[in-house]
């Protein structure tokens, strides 16, 4: 006993292996070989039965090896045993029907050709009828048992079970992938008709229901949805209810790649978990690729803050337009050397330099320009925590302000082609020490501009919240999630503007292209969305019940926090450009000699440490910064 359970063990052992890893062809070929043997011996057989008195149960003759050996040379043109077995499909059943069937064809003009010649037959025609229809059930149900058998052995007890969002035929094309697919980590159980018409109940044998069915009683004990991209992006555009209706179920929304992107064999390990920059995507951005590619190509082009959310991101769109060097420069150690490992592993082949450096340190800025010679400036290097900047108005005025000063006197001083300065919706009417040194940097970039002796394309940019960049709230709230909550949200009425941090640095891209010199771009930032409706979106895309499993609570507005933001100015106006996505804020600020004496008069401000001056002057230069005061922050706070 305990011999054959070892032999049994081992058996088992084999099998997985070969289960585990790609047959040889050769062990393919062979039990081939074995099954149309068995197969072309039992046509005789069942021959047998009929034209005689006593069956014969196998057959030796030269007719069964003329058989046997027509089949192998098939299989030797054809090469039906060169197929993954355990990724059989329907394209593995039409090529052993076509196998069969040429055998089955060969055998019957040989037939006529011998009864014609020599006055026999091999075979008689119904027997290779017969023959085809048993070689072709045993070798495609070999294989379908052999998929199976591999689907048990490496199937997980875990498995979830999904329905397909969609009925058409890419849909039902994705749900057949699944089903096929080796892994197992997700079992279809049904279909949704998004439409909320049923035109027909079953597709592959497995249910079609609405989003009304769903609502009613769980359909085949389903946990999850899965989407295509495409999509993903039509109802996050055009039905984002929706969206909202399948996260209120409670169902767990998975999406797949592009088609182009899928690897051909494992689609489960393509289906992704969708995140919140998934139900907030937009239209795709059509960048102007020859003429950003006439700008960047072959520069050397300086990104500040390179190792930042925006500032990697920048340098990663610029790699496609193949620039001649790309100036990592910031303050950050650990970041920026993370930065160089990407480069240095993903894109080998693109010049790079990394720069520590301070944006207020002049000289040292200065050093970097006469070593390197930039052509273009990005400038991205900011303080931008606004609660943390208002306990600290000095650094952000010197950092935002003084450190945008530097950069653009060196890039005018150095001639450099074009300077685009990122800023930020918060410049708008600000009520806070951020907002207020960005406009103040918008306006001196402004105040170069427009110097007549100005060579350089001196180009602002601005635009709201980015969606995952560091720092933002979207990070927040996916720690407070993985704690368990409860969620802190400021105020129940709080609104900001998004967009991804791909969608922002493409948009930086196409602005500094299209600029002459002392605009300030404005990108469509879609709707405003209210910061606990994310919360709420956040909550069920991680499996949880928003106020029961995870609480929110409002901790009241932070210093210098708005319950809203603006793009514009109240006293700006935008006109089109050739891209839908960005405007150009018209703005109606007067660079008088007083105010340029201001901007002198904040430098000096700064550099004496002197933060009430400092702030005075602020408010002199920008005189839509009204700070907000105690009390309008405790009523907002209610």
């Amino acid at each position: 006993m305990n011999i054959l359970k070892l032999l049994k063990q081992r058996a088992l052992v084999i099998l997985k292996g070969l289960l585990k890893n790609y047959v040889p062809r050769s062990i393919i070929f062979s039990i081939d070989t074995i099954i149309v043997f068995f197969a072309a011996q039992s046509t005789f057989f069942l021959i047998s039965t009929i034209s005689k008195p006593e069956p014969q149960y196998y057959n030796l003759s030269l007719n069964f090896w003329a058989i046997f050996g027509i089949q192998i040379i098939i299989f030797l043109l054809l090469k039906s045993y060169a197929g993954i077995i355990r990724y059989t499909g329907f394209r593995d059943a039409i090529k052993q029907l076509q196998t069969t069937i040429l055998a089955v064809i060969c055998i019957m003009v040989i037939n006529q050709i011998c009864f014609q010649t020599l006055g026999k037959k091999i075979i008689i025609e119904a027997g290779a009828i017969v023959y085809g229809f048993i070689a072709f059930s045993t070798l495609f149900f070999f294989r379908v048992l052999v998929k199976r058998l591999y689907q048990l052995i490496h199937s997980d007890s875990t498995s979830s079970r999904v329905l397909i969002l969609g009925t058409s035929i890419t849909d039902v094309a994705v749900a057949e992938s699944i089903i096929a697919d080796t892994q197992k980590k997700f079992n279809v159980v049904g279909f949704i008709n998004e439409s909320g018409e049923l035109k027909r109940t079953r597709i592959l044998t497995l249910p079609i229901v609405t989003i009304d069915q769903l609502q009613h009683k769980n359909i085949r004990g389903a946990t999850c949805i899965i989407i295509s991209s495409q999509k993903l992006r039509e109802l996050s555009t055009n039905q984002p209810e929706f969206l909202d209706k399948l996260l209120e179920l409670n169902f767990k929304i998975f999406k797949l790649p592009e088609l182009q992107d899928w690897d051909g064999e494992n689609i489960s390990a393509e289906i992704k978990k969708v995140n919140l920059e998934d139900l907030l995507q937009r239209t795709p951005i059509k960048l102007q690729k020859e003429k950003l590619n006439a700008i960047y190509k072959d520069k050397t082009i300086l990104v500040t803050g390179a190792a930042g959310s925006i500032g990697s991101d920048i340098v990663k769109q610029l790699i496609r337009f193949k620039p001649k060097k790309i100036l990592m420069l910031d303050q950050a150690e650990t970041p920026l050397h993370l930065m160089s490992l990407f480069m240095d592993e993903k894109f080998p082949e693109i010049h790079y330099e990394k720069l520590i450096a301070n944006v207020r340190n002049k000289k040292r800025l200065e050093l970097i320009f006469e070593q390197h010679q930039p052509d273009v400036v990005f400038h991205g290097a900011a303080y931008k925590h606004v609660p943390m900047m208002e306990a600290n108005p000095i650094e952000a005025l010197d950092v935002n302000f003084v450190g945008t000063k530097n950069l653009v006197d060196l890039a005018l001083k150095n001639r450099v082609d074009r300077f685009v300065f990122v800023s930020t919706d918060k410049a708008v009417n600000p009520t806070n020490i951020m907002g207020a040194s960005k406009r103040s940097a918008e306006i001196y970039v402004q105040s170069v501009a427009r110097l007549e002796t100005t060579e350089t394309r001196f180009i602002t940019t601005r635009f709201g919240n980015v969606l995952g960049s560091n720092g933002s709230v979207i990070p927040h709230f996916k720690k407070q999630i993985e704690e368990f909550g409860p969620i802190t949200v400021t105020h129940p009425d709080i609104t900001r503007y998004f967009m991804t941090i791909d969608e922002a640095c493409q948009l930086v891209l196409e602005a500094g292209g299209m600029g002459y010199g002392g605009e300030i771009y404005v990108f469509d930032m879609g709707k405003p969305v209210k910061i606990v409706d994310l919360a709420k979106q956040m909550i069920r895309l991680s499996g949880f019940i928003p106020d029961e499993d995870i609480k929110i609570v409002y901790t009241g507005l932070r210093p210098g926090e708005k319950l809203y933001e603006e793009l514009l100015a109240d006293k700006e106006n935008t006109k089109a450009t050739h891209h839908q996505k960005i405007l150009i804020a018209k703005s109606s600020f007067a660079f008088d000699k007083s105010k340029l004496i201001l901007l002198e008069n904040l430098v000096n401000q700064i550099a004496n440490n002197d933060e009430f001056k400092s702030i005075e002057v602020l408010k002199k230069l920008v005189p839509e910064f009204i700070p907000l005061t105690e009390e309008q922050r405790q009523k907002n706070a209610v």
